[in-house]
């Protein structure tokens, strides 16, 4: 299976010789013939406007934009404080071309507005990240966030629904620049319930610069949002189904309305169905076996809206506000049965566990943000940004689990509980950034500060007849504070025309309080830490040809524990598996270098190295004779090296393809208190691609696919992969579109792991519904009239939450 599993997706996603590109390159420049910097410049078809690629001036004005086959084209170019410029149609004809110097004209108010039209390739890769573009892809439609970020390049989502990259956990999670206040469980729920249909593109930054937090030592994942930056009044309509075991909807309004000084806009989202899954646990203990097979179902139901407003003042400052909320609606749950016996013997003292549980769950989120932005024509830029962020849960899960003696007479035994799960968690942070020109280059200079607020309640209930009794051997609440102080200072600058140097420096000092409190004394009822910590960061870009371009960067990141994970409290997760918390965690530490080649601006080549110091790992030990509980601990280190190719370029007129695949040699290694020993190695890959056939009449046909290689972590984990087929038809003059897709062609949603140690052996298979068909109807209205977009980052983009759940 294996073999025809990568031959298939392999074919799917091949790509062959593509064809010769050019590029086009410029000078932009002022009234007063001096540089215009950071100037955006798009290449567009001469016959209809179409945008073919764009991109952004350097410090100097130079632009050099690769990738253009032949045709007639012409740039428009846009700057802040400076009116609209468009060139004269040029052609490309075999070979690249270099523009007459563009001098732009000085406007007093807003820019002009400009008429845009095209679409945006799946993968664009930039000097600090790779960016997917959802809505370039068919077959995205339908999916939710977790899904997406499956398909994203070097993404992984393993067994438990944690995010990896190059098979490795650490990578922080931001939602539209903000922080979700989730993680494990919850920010699963949280991804699942946020339709592709509200998601532009998913940005996957591996070495942010010293004005990101520190925070994740694999860098951070953005899930950006959509946002309409045209003029007058405009919107847009989504409707979609997707058919499987049982069937989902999802429906989404977004609305805007922007002129000259004010910028309303709004959205609503709605998601609702039921998800399946089923699980084969085999595992041996004390020469015992339990074999378990677990059906569940996941039903959800999520409203979400956004709103907000941004005040253009004048040409220099603005005032924004904007607030988004969500309400979740969940029901995990399902039927298990779990045959235990002697090992090598199924009949001899055997019985039958079996349980049927139910996890109602709901969960709030809101976010409000206000922003003041000042900025003028000479590259003097000044952001303030106060956020405020609140996330409640109120979770409760029944457990009944019945026991049936295969081998006396004796009658079923039970054993029932409830458990009541709530969470609260505040998050509130004030930030500012500035930058300034400085000696030829920008220097840009900040501070922030970040308090998060976790309460966190496990009320464990016995029933007993049919009523409650709570065990306060096994309840408690738990309570953490955080506060981050953070000062950055970081500056880039423009040696010539061929090398760019970016460095700086991030200080943050972390102060943090974990409260337990339980009916039962406990020595570790508050863990109390305070630390400072440096994280340089520098890149250095030499541009070696029209073609050729090399960048070397270096980071230094942090990885904080997740709140729960410092619990020290023991609680049950169900009748046979405990989990506890460790106070004394340390925070991970990573340094990363990389060095990338990007050849016209269409094939790049990264190769990079991590060492981490104290990297977490969660372990499954026994608890007693019968049963095995979490713990989470600290590996003495951990080093990685890594293979990236990326290849985004047409074929032909009609055929494009996007191809993506990410090798990496990991290394963990400890000598634990338990008498673990550590020494895992693994070289593994993971690729994803997408082929796309415009034909006449506005079909377009996609085939598109993702493949996991198998890895190791502490278990061995098998391989997974999925190819998906699409086909998309637009009409009222390309204002409508319906998309069909049909998901996981060969039924190859599957996976599973096997594990060997601390007395345990492990076997376990999973699959999932994957294979499905997603129908989505798209509608656009209103203006078309694009006026260039504010760029605008929260207060908390760079903060992130670790709950656990």
């Amino acid at each position: 299976m294996k073999k025809t599993l990568l031959c298939l997706l392999l074919h799917a996603i091949s790509f062959t010789s593509f064809a010769q590109t050019y590029s086009v390159s410029g000078h932009v420049g002022n009234q007063q013939k001096e540089p215009v910097g950071f100037a955006a410049v798009s290449v567009n078809l001469a016959k209809d406007s179409t945008l073919v690629k764009a991109d952004v001036a350097d410090v100097q004005g130079e632009f050099r934009i690769a990738g253009i086959p032949d045709g007639k084209y012409f740039v428009r170019v846009t700057a802040v404080g400076q009116q609209l410029y468009q060139s004269p149609t040029f052609e490309v004809a075999g070979q690249d071309v270099s523009l007459a110097a563009i001098l732009m004209q000085a406007e007093a108010n807003q820019l002009n507005e400009v008429k845009v039209t095209g679409s945006k390739p799946l993968i664009e890769v930039k000097n600090d990240r790779m960016v997917f573009n959802v809505e370039a892809s068919i077959n995205a439609t339908g999916s939710n966030a977790l899904d997406l970020l499956q398909r994203s390049p070097g993404v992984q989502v393993d067994r438990e629904e944690n995010i990896l990259v190059r098979g490795k956990t650490g990578v922080r999670i931001y939602i539209d620049g903000r922080p979700s206040p989730l993680a494990g469980k919850d920010l699963a729920s949280t991804l699942k319930s946020m339709n592709s249909a509200d998601i532009e593109a998913i940005e996957i930054i591996t070495n942010p610069s010293a004005k990101f937090d520190a925070a994740g030592d694999l860098g951070i994942i953005n899930i950006r949002l959509k946002k309409n930056a045209k003029l007058g009044t405009n919107g847009n309509v989504s409707l979609g189904g997707m058919f499987g075991i049982t069937p989902k909807y999802n429906a989404s309004l977004n609305l805007n309305h922007r002129d000259k000084k004010l910028n309303v806009f709004g959205n609503y989202g709605f998601n609702q169905g039921a998800w399946h899954n089923t699980t084969y646990d085999d595992q041996i203990l004390n020469n015992v076996a339990y074999n378990k097979i677990w059906h569940g179902i996941w039903r959800d139901t999520t409203h979400s809206a956004k709103i907000g407003a941004d005040y253009f003042i004048n040409s220099k400052n603005t005032l924004g506000f904007s607030a988004n909320g969500r309400i979740s609606n969940h029901n995990g749950g399902g039927e298990s049965e779990t045959f235990i016996s002697k090992r090598n013997n199924l009949m001899a003292d055997s019985l039958l566990l079996s349980s049927r549980t139910s996890n109602p769950e709901k969960n709030k989120n809101l976010n409000l943000n206000v922003n003041y932005r000042y900025a003028d024509t000479t590259g003097h830029e000044l952001n303030i940004d106060a956020d405020y962020g609140w996330f409640s849960s109120r979770g409760v899960s029944y457990q009944p689990n019945k026991y049936h003696f295969r081998t006396t007479s004796e009658e079923p035994l039970e054993r029932n509980y409830v458990t009541e799960t709530p969470v609260d968690i505040t998050i509130r942070s004030f930030k500012v950034d500035y930058e300034q020109p400085f000696k030829k280059g920008k220097l840009g200079y900040g501070a922030k500060l970040s308090d998060v607020n976790s309460d966190n309640t496990f009320n464990f209930y016995n029933v007993l007849k049919n009523v409650e009794v709570i065990d306060t051997n096994r309840s408690n609440r738990f309570k953490y504070l955080e506060r981050v102080y953070a000062a950055y200072i970081n500056y880039n600058i423009s040696l010539g025309k061929k090398w760019d140097l970016q460095a700086g420096i991030r200080a943050e000092r972390t102060k943090s309080l974990g409260d337990l409190t339980s009916y039962k004394h406990n020595d570790l009822d508050k863990v109390d830490t305070t630390y400072l910590n440096f994280f340089p960061s520098g890149a250095i870009s030499y541009r070696a040809s029209k073609n050729h371009t090399w960048n070397l960067n270096y980071s230094r990141r942090i990885n904080r524990p997740s709140y729960q994970n410092l619990n020290p409290f023991e609680y049950r997760v169900d009748e046979l598996v405990y989990s506890k918390g460790n106070p004394f965690l340390k925070p991970e530490y990573a340094n990363s270098f990389k060095l990338s080649h990007v050849y016209k601006g269409i094939l790049t080549t990264s190769l990079g190295y991590r060492r981490t110091k104290f990297p977490v790992v969660g372990l499954r030990i026994p608890y007693d004779s019968s049963r095995t509980y979490f713990i989470t601990e600290n590996l003495d280190y951990s080093q990685g090296y890594s293979l990236d190719v990326s290849l985004t370029t047409p074929i032909t007129k009609w055929w494009e393809l996007n191809f993506n695949i990410s090798g990496y040699h990991n290394l963990w290694k400890a000598a634990l208190d338990n008498g673990l020993i550590v020494n895992n190695r693994t070289t593994a890959f993971n690729l994803n691609g997408q082929n796309t056939f415009k034909l006449k009449n506005n079909w377009t046909v996609e085939l598109s696919g993702w493949y996991n290689s198998p890895y190791r972590r502490i278990d061995y984990n098998w391989q997974m992969g999925m190819v998906d087929v699409g086909v998309q038809k637009k009409f009222w003059k390309e204002n409508a579109s319906v998309k069909m897709t049909f998901s996981d062609v060969f039924h190859t949603a599957r996976g599973g792991y096997t594990s060997a140690y601390a007395g345990i052996e492990t076997r376990l298979r999973f699959r999932f519904e994957g294979q499905m068909l997603r129908v989505n109807f798209n509608y656009r209205f209103g203006s078309k009239e694009i006026k260039a977009a504010r760029s605008r980052r929260s207060g908390s983009e760079d903060e992130l939450n670790r709950i656990k759940g």
